[in-house]
């Protein structure tokens, strides 16, 4: 019978047990939208900067769904057989935590004024200059971008702990295809006990690919 001896050792095997908070996230933009993001103040460039794998601090590793149909009469006395027929993509959801500047909000915001056309109305350092911002247009008109402007690839590589932030080990990485942001949660404020500023948001897709690699106790243990 297997015990706890057997138990250790399959999972030093294995490379250890998988803790939840190791993760690495990617946006993979085109020049368009990582231009319009930036003009909204944020700190960071769009593609691949290290404030939006930093502060991303929730992150969902996509489900897997099928849709099946039904075959009756296959066999003399066998009823509905189900049959799968096409793969489902629903939402995924990613939450940052927000720095002073507030760029993960800005960078939501920024992509998705991009893909409705709404424009850019620049504030003020203060919060008076802030409040006499220009209004924008009241007759104004939304002109929606064609999707293979504003969609990107977004990656999410589950990952463990290395001996450097360089040598993290990878087993799994998700590939989310022609992403985008669909809504974007309301941000609570309150007075009372200081807490961070968190935004999240959740990403329609059109596909999703894999890409895994094994770990275990000859690849990259800590």
């Amino acid at each position: 019978m297997a015990g706890i001896n057997t138990f250790l050792s399959e999972m030093v095997k294995a490379g250890g047990m998988s803790v939840s908070n190791q993760y690495d996230v990617e946006f993979q933009f085109n020049s368009a939208v990582a231009g319009f993001v930036r003009s909204y103040g944020s700190v960071a460039s769009a593609n691949g900067d290290p404030i939006f794998k930093m502060f991303c601090d929730e992150a969902q590793l996509p489900n897997v769904g099928t849709m099946t149909g039904n075959l009756t009469g296959r066999y003399t006395g066998q009823g509905s057989v189900a049959y799968a027929h096409t793969p489902v993509y629903t939402e995924f959801q990613l939450g940052w935590m927000c720095d002073a500047n507030m760029s993960p909000l800005k960078f939501l915001t920024g992509w998705h004024d991009f893909i409705i056309g709404n424009p850019k109305v620049s504030g003020g350092s203060t919060i008076e200059q802030m409040k006499t911002a220009s209004r924008a247009k009241d007759n104004r008109t939304y002109k929606m971008q064609y999707p293979d402007s504003y969609v990107c690839d977004v990656r999410i590589t589950k990952v463990e702990q290395g001996k450097t932030e360089q040598s993290r080990r990878a087993s799994i990485s998700y590939l989310m295809e022609r992403a985008f942001p669909i809504s974007i949660d309301a941000v609570p404020l309150a007075y009372g006990n200081s807490q961070l500023t968190r935004v999240t948001a959740t990403f329609q897709y059109a596909r999703h690919h894999v890409a895994t690699a094994p770990i275990n106790n000859r690849t990259g243990t800590i």
